[in-house]
């Protein structure tokens, strides 16, 4: 073996500095001789016997030429890593794949028997430069990582192109001589991952490109011992300790060893290299080496070789394989050898693809089948925070694509709910789907046996039990995050009879508004509203409106507090007599929920509120998604009000005043109103009054009817205005028919929770319900009827538990059953060991549609309800299709099924001659699938998370399913049923019962609503499809 010295060819003897003394000479007769010395020559002799055994050894490991074969580095991927990718992923990038930059934490074997370190840790992540500074164990190493959306685009990742990109960086690097400048590139890695975030786990694998690997040729190789004289090993220790102890050196893990005619050894950066050559120094090219082999080098050694030959032109390059002890350098596991590149002719064209190898686990030429998928779990990391994560998931998900949500505004927001009825149950449900965790909810009633069905978290064992202090534990159980306070308070109420707690209970409500962020106003009476409206005008709260009549709601936010017109005067002064009819930023105010209230207040304590089932749910959605508008607004309270139609940049859309919306009409409006100078609630007289007496005024409107209507100064003669709270009930609602009727529930997710307890208060009392999925920790803010004690459960078990609990009856407990299965899917591969289960899953839907009366189309994915739509069609059932966008929802029936051509009774012209008509001749509606332009697929797969979620703004389920479930009573009371002709709104019906649509789509970011018309697509697929079903053949469907 040689040895570089400026130009010069040594051997391994003259490093030794005993050239005249080889290893024959050392015979055994001189050790011997030497032995029986003592002092000195005891010294001598020891010294000769390792000379002797040093040499025997170094003529041992003396090596023919061979190809290089190298140690692999071996990764570390640390769970802190994977979960900084995860929260990456779901916190910044979202559906963004493109490569970034990370960093690897690079050290050389410390120990015997025990490989350097090669590891991705949580700091990996972090922007930061491979020149920064690194630590005494580890340097910093330059990466790239490729984070897929899907596991389908992880298994479809074109892993060799990706590694010849890698080499191809690599070769750059060393052709333009950026490796001089940061030689820890030579080291480069690449990452490719798919963090599922829904099941907390994240698959990787990992590659070290290594380039021109089959061109390398291992001259020698010897422990760094048995080469090095005892001078130069002191000097080289003792330069690499100061190498490693330097945070500017430390970093750099290729180097060159610089070993001087007097033995002394410096060490240097490699692009100090041009300015040392020549002066009769001995050189060797050193690198940090994980590996522990005394037979191999470790990995990096390829890279180094292809620099040092292809940029400096050294033929045969003498290495040092750094290799570390417990006190710096291990000179016996350290490795020097000597190894030769044969550079291709053509390697610096400049479309030149060099050869690559790398990935962890691969052999050369099976590319990716020896790779195996490398997992990490992370349900065991910080398992008391990864139940809150999972449930504010979909808020986070929002931020993908559409609309990036505040979550520490939302937890930092309290909320105060008035009213823990049938409104109060689901808005204070959807606030903490909305990411809301600080709630107080106010209510001075019971559980009763009625309010079951109606208000969506009680149960048959809360009958009883004070409102306040039954949601409390309910909403707990979907949402242990959740700080909820309820209090039993009976909010003073003008005109009613003065009860000897009425003061305690207003200070307790000027303290509860006070301290509150939000208001909530979801009490049923309209005079139980004054008092909570007053002071959220004294106090400039956010309040908000929600109210149901009969077959129509009205939600509507409150405008700000009015301004001062100071003018000089003491500011108490002023906030009690000289106020603005602006607010205080100078816009003009709008109004509150009495400002078109033209009538003193009176008592209607006990007036119930009687409402079409659906309705609670279409109007509990709405106040909810005013307050995210409102809350994300930069104006706030005082942003004013928007109009459907109007232009708006924000991403959560409009933000109105006023919606007001009618069931029987099918109409959504949005208004604006300012605030009336004789409002009897927010008027600057009133609040003068109230800040001038405070609660002597309260008592004087609470004792006296007649007071507010003098101090405003509203006429006798004014009657109450029209608003959009009808009173009832002209809606004569066929009981039998909804008692005898049987439905299929087809998804028990959001859609299906809220759906089957609506149906249970219209009083159907026959249901099914189909699903295949289990309760999640993330399903239990959404997804209304499960609780924490559901978690893993089959939701078709937890709803059928659920459903009964609110219907107790025992003779009413077998009519509801909860079926587990899946819907077979047409675009869903099916292997031959599957084949048998889709089958007989095919058949048992067939049979379970032609046993029900009326199927609900309420899963997540377009494909699983293509199979139910054809068999509804095929056995002329009632089909209701309920969907989710983001910010949109779609209700919509089905239209009858066809009926024949034939006048005959044959078979073969009932499966062939299929009319565009119905069987009493009327242009058949369309299903689900007749504005599709495509077939249906599989379209979860290849979908990102949000996309796979159907990640959708939290009110907007309650409103779908509330139009749903209407839709469906209407059809049942329509004498034509499901052969009943399509409503468009705008124009007039003489049936009680109103508009009978067929389609329903509705827009939270545009708040607007409309009704259409479809009629079936002439499609061939429609033929085979019908000879299937009709003899009995699924194959057409597999």
């Amino acid at each position: 073996m040689s040895w570089i010295t400026g130009g010069d060819m040594v051997s391994p003897a003259t490093l030794f500095g005993t050239e005249s003394m080889s290893a024959s000479e050392l015979s055994s007769e001189t050790v011997c001789s030497a032995s029986s010395l003592s002092g000195p020559g005891q010294l001598l002799s020891r010294r000769l016997a390792g000379e002797k055994t040093r040499r025997e050894m170094a003529a041992k490991a003396e090596v023919r030429p061979r190809p290089l074969k190298v140690e692999a580095i071996k990764s570390t991927v640390e769970i802190m890593f994977c979960d900084a990718l995860r929260r990456l992923k779901l916190d910044v990038l979202g559906t963004d794949d493109s490569p970034i930059p990370i960093t690897g934490y690079y050290s050389p074997s410390p120990l015997p028997k025990r490989p350097g370190l090669f590891k991705l840790c949580q700091q990996s992540l972090e922007p930061s430069s491979v020149s920064s500074f690194g630590s005494r164990k580890e340097c910093l190493v330059p990466g790239m990582l490729i984070n897929t959306n899907n596991m389908l685009g992880f298994q479809n990742l074109d892993v060799e192109s990706l590694l010849r990109e890698e080499g191809k960086k690599i070769l750059h690097d060393i052709v333009s001589g950026k490796i001089e400048e940061c030689p820890s590139l030579l080291l480069r890695f690449l990452v490719i991952s798919f963090a599922d975030l829904k099941n907390w786990k994240v698959y990787y694998n990992v590659a070290f490109p290594s380039v021109f690997y089959s061109k390398m040729t291992l001259l020698s190789l010897h422990s760094a011992s048995q080469v090095l004289s005892q001078e130069q090993a002191t000097s080289l220790s003792k330069s690499m300790k100061e190498w490693r102890g330097s945070n500017e050196t430390t970093v750099h893990p290729f180097f060159s060893v610089d070993i001087s005619s007097d033995s002394s050894v410096v060490v240097r950066q490699l692009k100090d290299w041009k300015d040392r050559q020549g002066g009769g120094q001995k050189r060797l090219f050193g690198f940090y080496d994980h590996g522990f082999h005394q037979d191999y080098p470790g990995w990096a050694l390829r890279n180094y070789i292809a620099f040092l030959s292809l940029r400096w032109k050294i033929e045969k390059v003498h290495f040092l394989c750094y290799r570390e002890g417990r006190e710096g350098i291990d000179l016996e596991k350290s490795l020097i050898g000597e190894a030769s590149f044969a550079a291709p002719h053509d390697w610096d064209g400049s479309d030149y693809v060099p050869e690559v190898i790398g990935w962890e686990g691969e052999t050369p030429g099976d590319g990716r089948k020896e790779m195996k998928m490398k997992s990490i779990d992370l349900k065991s990391l910080r398992p008391e925070s990864q139940d809150e994560e999972q449930q504010l998931m979909h808020l986070k998900l929002m931020g993908w694509r559409h609309f990036p949500v505040n979550l520490d505004k939302l937890r930092g927001t309290r909320c105060l709910v008035l009213g823990a009825g049938a409104l109060g149950c689901e808005v204070s449900r959807l606030l903490m789907t909305w990411g809301v965790r600080k709630l107080t909810v106010v209510d001075g009633g019971c559980v009763a046996m009625p309010d079951l069905v109606k208000q969506s978290l009680y149960v048959e064992k809360d009958c009883g039990v004070p409102r306040a202090t039954a949601i409390v534990s309910h909403l707990k159980e979907r949402c242990s995050a959740v700080e909820v306070e309820g209090i039993r308070m009976e909010i003073p109420v003008p005109g009613n009879p003065v009860s000897p707690s009425v003061l305690d209970d207003c200070r307790r409500l000027q303290t509860l508004v006070a301290k509150s962020n939000v208001v909530f106003l979801l009490t049923d009476s309209s005079e139980s509203r004054w008092f909570p409206t007053l002071l959220c005008a004294s106090e400039n709260k956010i309040a908000i409106t929600a109210a149901v009549g009969y077959d129509s709601y009205l939600v509507m936010r409150h405008g700000a507090r009015p301004g001062t017109r100071s003018g000089g005067m003491d500011d108490v002064i002023a906030q009690t007599q000289n106020l603005s009819t602006e607010d205080a930023v100078g816009h003009q105010r709008l109004g509150c929920c009495f400002c078109n209230e033209k009538t003193s207040l009176f008592n209607s304590v006990s007036n119930e509120t009687v409402a079409l089932p659906g309705l609670t749910s279409i109007a509990s959605g709405k106040p909810v998604e005013l307050f995210a508008r409102m809350l994300h607004h930069p104006e706030g309270i005082h942003a004013p009000g928007d109009i459907a139609g109007m232009d708006t940049e924000h991403q959560l859309g409009f933000l109105p005043h006023q919606m007001q919306g009618s069931l029987p009409k099918c109409v959504l409006s949005t208004a604006i109103g300012n605030s009336a100078n004789d409002c009897t609630a927010c008027s600057d007289v009133v609040l003068s009054e109230y800040r001038r007496e405070r609660l002597d005024f309260i008592m004087k409107v609470i004792k006296k009817p007649t007071y507010l209507k003098d101090l405003t100064g509203i006429s006798n003669s004014l009657n109450k205005s029209d608003t959009c709270l009808n009173l009832p009930a002209s809606f004569p609602v066929n009981s039998g028919k909804f008692s005898s009727v049987k439905c299929l529930i087809l998804g028990a997710g959001t859609l299906g929770c809220d759906v089957a307890r609506v149906l249970m208060d219209y009083g159907v009392q026959k249901l099914t319900v189909v699903d295949s999925d289990h309760v999640v920790m993330s399903n239990l803010a959404r997804q209304s009827l499960y609780t924490s004690d559901d978690l893993n459960t089959p939701k078709a078990t937890a709803i059928l538990k659920r459903l009964k609990e609110r219907d107790p009856s025992e003779d009413e407990l077998e009519n509801v059953i909860g079926k587990i299965m899946e819907i077979p899917m047409p675009g869903h591969p099916v292997s031959s060991d599957e084949e048998a289960l889709v089958r007989q899953n095919c058949k048992e839907l067939q049979e379970l549609v032609a046993t029900h009366d009326a199927v609900f189309l309420l899963t997540d994915t377009r494909e699983s309800r293509w199979l139910p739509t054809l068999l509804c069609a095929n056995e002329n059932k009632i089909a209701i299709t309920a969907a989710l966008g983001y910010d949109s929802y779609l209700a919509m029936r089905h239209g009858a099924g066809p009926g024949t051509c034939s006048e005959g009774s044959s078979v073969v012209a009932g499966m062939t001659r299929l009319s565009p008509q119905d069987v009493i001749g009327r242009q058949r509606l369309g299903c689900y699938f007749c504005n599709d332009v495509i077939s249906p697929v599989d379209s979860v797969s290849n979908r990102t998370l949000d996309q796979q979620c159907t990640v959708t703004r939290p009110g907007l389920a309650s409103i779908a399913s509330g139009y749903a479930a209407e839709l469906f009573a209407r059809m049942l009371n329509h004498p034509d049923g499901i052969h009943a002709p399509a409503d468009i709104a705008g124009t007039t019906s003489e049936r009680p019962f109103g508009l009978l649509p067929h389609q329903i789509r509705g827009s939270l970011s545009s708040y607007n609503l409309l009704t259409l018309l479809g009629i079936p697509r002439a499609v061939v697929l429609h033929v085979p499809t019908w000879y299937c079903l009709n003899t009995g053949a699924e194959e057409w469907i597999l």
